[in-house]
């Protein structure tokens, strides 16, 4: 199996792509692939990972065109998967020479400055959690918040976040609109709107609502096709909206 990888030099563009020879196994993932290279072809290259169990997130990228994590990402099966998203730039373009029938793609997650190779700079990603102020603080002498099992089933699917931004990164607001917050932000703005131990839950549902928030969001959906998860920030904004 073949893997063609873009190539950036640090805080620069694509300016080049990689061809690698990989030998595969029964259960190779992705991310096992990147390993090969990096330990017996190509120290350079870089890329993100820490759980390698879909948990953390942290190896989001574009394979195949497609934002996946590269950690759940069978190599055998890539070639025939299709989330079947609306496309936009970053994934309509395709360098020169690449053999979708033979050929493995791997590139950095849309819509983030990138770093070096398949590392991409998510400050912005992170910030938008942080203008929403997506917590909640007790305050001293606060009691036990009890919820019950049938309240923690309303917000279940959104605290399955895992904050990998592959959501973020398949958005064409995201890509168009560089002021948006994002679907991720408000999911989570949604979620604690939602929970019942929140006694100012109305606070998130406010915060979401400017002008860079859900008014923003054109509800394409490739956020919910996309997501690992199963969150549906799509879902969230829509009754937001």
């Amino acid at each position: 199996m073949m893997f063609r990888i873009a190539r950036s030099r640090e805080g620069g563009e694509i300016n080049h792509y990689d061809l690698y020879k990989i030998q595969t196994r029964k259960g190779m993932t992705v991310l096992d692939a990147l390993f090969q290279i990096q330990d017996k072809m190509d120290a350079s290259l870089s890329f993100r990972y820490s759980c390698r169990g879909a948990v953390c997130g942290s190896c989001a990228m574009l394979i195949n065109k497609e934002p996946r994590l590269a950690c759940r990402t069978q190599v055998s099966m890539v070639i025939d998967q299709s989330m079947k998203l609306k496309p936009f730039p970053p994934i309509i373009e395709v360098p020169h020479g690449w053999d979708k029938e033979t050929e493995i793609l791997i590139e950095p997650l849309p819509n983030f400055p990138i770093l070096k190779d398949l590392v991409v700079d998510m400050t912005k990603f992170f910030d938008a959690l942080e203008e929403l102020k997506l917590w909640e603080s007790p305050t001293d002498g606060d009691e036990t918040r009890i919820q019950s099992p049938k309240d923690r089933k309303k917000i279940e699917r959104y605290v399955n976040c895992i904050l990998c931004a592959i959501c973020f990164g398949s958005c064409p607001v995201n890509y168009e609109k560089e002021e948006y917050l994002g679907p991720a932000a408000l999911a989570k703005a949604w979620r604690f709107n939602q929970d019942t131990r929140n006694p100012d839950a109305k606070k998130y549902l406010e915060s979401a609502q400017q002008p860079k928030g859900t008014p923003m969001c054109d509800l394409i959906m490739n956020c919910v096709k996309a997501c690992p998860k199963g969150v549906a920030p799509g879902g969230a904004i829509r009754k937001m909206k």
